[in-house]
């Protein structure tokens, strides 16, 4: 076997791939790329920019940058060129210009009154250009979306509108109903689009832009701000608040956005809608936006539960059987996003109809679709159709094949994907095989993926919100631990504490914390130091030693101050009740001195607390896991006596 590395299919290089095709199959834009560079060239040569400059700097941007968008209709020429502007430095300068001009005036925020009084100012039709090239931009690229989240402060300009209108939004409510209100509509459509391309939820906490009357600047959360329109009646203002919502959250503010299920009852009414329109569409927003939000929203699992509930599946199976490409993509997302609970993933497979297309769309002719079918069916059938397609060996690989079982295996998000990389290659330096997909990705995805994870030794999760999120990592991860392989963390994201599902499977493992915050060569030391002693516990008996005697002092104390060991059946059996556990019958015989025990597990030997009840308590089902684990945590807050037994 060469040991010549393949060429690694990084993200750049993937994304740079995908970036030369779309050019080269555009030829036609050749001259207005051209046209692009030159824009970029004059405003990088404007050290200040005077009242006199607007006119010549709005018929530069008018002619230059809008006038192609609105004459190249296709979608494809749209992205390639909202990507080539992002690429080249274009969205900053832009905002440069709107700053510029936003402070020769003084102004306080951008809403009707402005336009009423200066609608035929210069000014006023710059600021106006400006907000719709990237409002328009940021719908057809997705990267110049990102540029204007993380390569400029626009946010804190959208912040400054939207906290103008929201007081006197019902008066507001025929303009904004009519789409007559460029302001209110501008700012909700920016947001709207880039909020489906925010790298991080912590861009939504602003600082705001400090006021004359205000000796220092405040910060803002812009989701609170949205919270608020979201009570409102009118229709349309509901419904974008709703879907920049739904990509904004995190997961407690998630849950508070649908603790009104009636949330999902109005959006499933707006697909009804659309389905219905002429042109599939509902207050503008086509049917695969609405079910892309929806998806969103159903990334609480608890929600995944309502969203049935309410009757999501049948308006799913008619828009997969009628709908277009876009919308059939949407659907099977959704379908793979609800899939992540039990009873759903049953009910999408009971259905012969809807199973039966799930299959059919396995191999489409779309790649898109093709990955989003492959992703539903192996979660609805729990990985099974992988392990039978299980590559056979040959006799002339087995020497190959036998090279790389028993890997270590890099599950991760690819935002991560540069410091991986550097660990990846520090892994193979000290002799241990890794896989990573830059590595190994041929045939089909998920196959790929399953057998990675099953010829594994220990899995690497390194997670962050985006891991968090990511249905192709939840597929994975949740599939390592169905295989029951040895997992170790590693965080990838700075102050980052993992919920839900993915801090239900990590509990409370002792993680690396690869996210910047400390030395590189120190953590990877420590991860290096565990890795050896799991593949090689003969030469780490003095470890193993040490472990053993930490397992043992964990029995309980005699301090009787602690309140929970002196807990009685009743108590046990009010307290399962308060958190839904009263389904577990080999939870009814605990002692208070056994669940104090059992904390004690899950804060200093978490594999042995998980294996434990599930040998012992037989809690099999990662709903039940993350049940369970949830209440022994919150044990903490509720008797924080109980930690001195701990430390």
């Amino acid at each position: 076997m060469s040991g010549k590395r393949r060429t690694v299919r990084t993200k750049s290089i993937v994304e740079g791939e995908a970036y030369d095709m779309l050019l080269a199959n555009h030829p036609e834009l050749k001259p207005t790329l051209r046209d692009f560079d030159q824009v970029m060239v004059k405003l990088q040569n404007m050290n200040k920019i005077t009242e006199e400059m607007y006119p010549q700097i709005y018929e530069l941007l008018d002619k230059k940058i809008d006038d192609p968008f609105q004459d190249n209709q296709q979608l494809e020429q749209r992205l390639a060129m909202g990507n080539y502007l992002a690429k080249k430095g274009f969205v900053p300068h832009l905002v440069d210009v709107y700053q510029a001009v936003w402070s020769n005036h003084d102004l306080d925020y951008f809403d009707d009154d402005l336009e009423e009084e200066h609608s035929e100012s210069e000014f006023f039709k710059l600021l106006t250009l400006i907000r719709t090239i990237l409002w328009n931009y940021a719908d057809g690229s997705s990267k110049f979306a990102e540029a204007i989240v993380n390569d400029t402060q626009f946010f804190q300009y959208l912040t400054e509108d939207l906290l103008a209108v929201k007081d006197d939004l019902e008066e507001l409510e025929d303009e904004i109903t009519n789409e007559n209100h460029f302001p209110f509509n501008s700012t909700l459509g920016i947001l709207n689009n880039c909020a489906r391309n925010a790298s991080t939820k912590d861009v939504y906490s602003i600082k705001r832009l400090s006021k004359k009357d205000e000796k220092e600047s405040r910060d803002i959360n812009m989701v609170e701000i949205l919270e608020d329109l979201l009570k409102t009646d009118i229709t349309y203002v509901k419904l974008v608040v709703l879907l920049a919502l739904s990509y904004m959250v995190n997961e407690e503010q998630n849950r508070q956005i649908t603790a009104d299920e009636s949330i999902f009852d109005f959006i499933l009414d707006m697909v009804h809608k659309a389905e219905k329109a002429k042109d599939r569409r509902q207050w503008g927003f086509s049917i695969h936006e609405l079910i892309n939000g929806l998806a969103k929203l159903a990334k609480n699992d608890d929600n995944k539960t309502t969203i049935m509930k309410k009757g999501a599946f049948d308006t799913l199976k008619r828009v997969l059987k009628q709908g277009n490409e876009a919308e059939q993509i949407a659907v099977v997302n959704v379908i793979w996003e609800l899939s992540f609970a039990k009873k759903n993933k049953e009910r999408f497979k009971n259905d012969k109809e809807v199973w039966k297309t799930l299959q059919s769309l396995y191999n489409s002719d779309s790649k898109e679709l093709s990955k989003a079918a492959q992703g539903a069916c192996f979660v609805i059938n729990e990985g099974q159709d992988a392990a039978k397609k299980k590559k056979k060996v040959k006799p002339e690989e087995k020497e190959e094949e036998s090279a790389i079982a028993g890997h270590i295996m890099l599950s991760y998000n690819w935002a991560n994907q540069k410091v991986l990389l550097q660990i990846r290659d520090r892994l193979q330096e000290k002799g241990f095989t890794v896989w990573m997909d830059v590595d190994n990705m041929e045939g089909s995805i998920l196959e790929a993926m399953a057998r990675a994870v099953e010829d594994a030794r220990i899995i690497l999760v390194c997670y962050s919100e985006k891991y968090k999120d990511s249905q192709n990592c939840r597929t994975e991860a949740e599939y390592a631990y169905s295989q029951k392989k040895e997992i170790i963390p590693l965080l990838m994201e700075k102050g980052y504490k993992a919920t839900g599902w993915l801090g239900a499977m990590i509990g409370a493992k002792l993680f690396y914390d690869f996210s910047g915050k400390y030395d590189f060569e120190r953590k990877l030391g420590e991860l290096l130091a565990a890795i050896s002693g799991k593949i090689h516990p003969q030469k780490t008996k003095t470890l193993s030693t040490i472990q053993e005697h930490a397992v043992s002092t964990l029995l309980p104390s005699s301090d009787d101050s602690i309140v929970l060991l002196d807990w009685t059946r009743q108590d046990i059996e009010k307290w399962l009740g308060d958190n839904q556990l009263m389904a577990f019958s080999g939870l009814k015989n605990l002692s208070g001195k056994q669940l104090v025990f059992l904390y004690k597990l899950f804060r200093r030997a978490p594999e042995y607390f998980y294996r434990c009840i599930e040998e012992k308590l037989g809690m099999k089902s990662l709903e039940d896991l993350m049940k369970f684990s949830d209440a022994i945590e919150k044990l903490q807050a509720e008797y924080p006596d109980i930690n001195r037994l701990i430390y």
